[in-house]
């Protein structure tokens, strides 16, 4: 029933209105406004930094090997994608069982329904594709071809067992797939060389173009999927052509990192963290600064050592005049 204007309206709480708050919450409103344009500050500053790093190497990892962009300054940049067909052809022959189980993992527990049929079936002719055409594809020898040929024909078994009798185990899923165990492992070697091989030629390539002298500054920024971002093959390759004393400092994997802009901003933040430590921690007339400048030179969070004393239940303490021992980004 609409509202009667003669009977007023119902009162309204002024509180609303009074957003500001307090005395105490006016005070408090400065403080985070001081932070508020310290970060607008810093979100400014670290893309500009970002955008002034030279040489910098971005690598992408993505489904055929990598794509690696160098800028070598503000107007020049170099771009490889791709590390061949070997590459691709025993990667995509071994994820047929990550494929498979993909399609009927969920069912496990009663698979008679029979709800994932239909999609194993669409993915078994994605398989008889490939065993019916890889003949045309160079550069696989007879040894490749029998194994990935054995792959093939072993995976279309099971897929037909498990349709035909609409049921499977996990059991029977991993009997199939460890029984062709011995020849992903020989795939997986085989991409990995081929992914070295071409990658490193790249990079060698880039490297004498450079010199010595600018290849010894590079930055690199590897973007990756949390579950690659240790070890990952990229990081190895490109650590191996560069100087020792920087493998730790100038070589960044993370997971943040969508295209080059952002890669760019991130390691803006890292190097321009680095320089402010520097200045602000004399870590020569107090040694326990060194851990902050260690910090702001790593993943490390900086005060994960007080955090760490706090959750044991003692007052965070300076370290010792040895923690300058270690810091990969001090200088004597």
């Amino acid at each position: 029933m609409a509202l009667d204007p003669s009977q007023g309206y119902p009162e309204t709480s002024r509180k609303y209105a009074s957003f500001a708050g307090n005395l105490e919450q006016q005070s408090f409103q400065f403080i985070k406004d001081l932070d508020a344009a310290m970060r607008s500050s810093y979100a400014t500053n670290i893309v500009n930094i970002g955008q002034s790093i030279y040489p910098l190497l971005y690598v992408e990892s993505t489904f055929d090997g990598g794509r690696y962009t160098l800028l070598t300054d503000k107007n020049t940049r170099y771009v490889h994608q791709n590390v061949g067909q070997i590459y691709d052809v025993m990667k995509a022959i071994s994820h047929i069982p990550l494929g498979i189980f993909s399609i009927i993992s969920g069912y496990e527990k009663d698979p008679k329904q029979g709800p994932w049929v239909p999609a194993l079936q669409t993915y078994r002719a994605y398989i008889v594709s490939v065993q019916n055409t890889k003949s045309n594809i160079s550069g696989l020898g007879r040894e490749e071809n029998i194994l990935t040929d054995r792959m093939l024909a072993s995976s279309l078994d099971f897929i037909d067992a498990v349709t035909t009798s609409v049921n499977f185990t996990y059991d029977e899923f991993a009997a199939y797939a460890r029984g062709i165990g011995n020849e992903i492992f020989y795939c997986q070697k085989k991409a990995a060389k081929n992914q070295v091989d071409v990658m490193k030629g790249v990079l060698e390539g880039w490297k004498e173009m450079m010199g010595e002298d600018e290849w010894g500054k590079l930055y690199v920024i590897v973007g990756a999927v949390w579950t690659l971002t240790q070890e990952n093959a990229h990081e190895l390759i490109i650590k191996s052509l560069m100087n020792e004393d920087v493998r730790e400092t100038h070589v960044v994997v993370s997971e943040a990192v969508p295209d080059l802009e952002t890669a760019q901003a991130l390691m803006g933040r890292i190097v321009g963290d680095r320089v402010m430590a520097e200045l602000v921690f004399d870590w020569k007339a107090n040694p326990a600064f060194a851990q902050d400048i260690y910090s702001l030179s790593t993943r490390r969070d900086l005060l994960s050592q007080a955090v760490e004393a706090v959750l044991k239940g003692r007052t965070p303490e300076q370290p010792s005049g040895g923690s300058a021992i270690g810091c990969p980004h001090l200088r004597s």
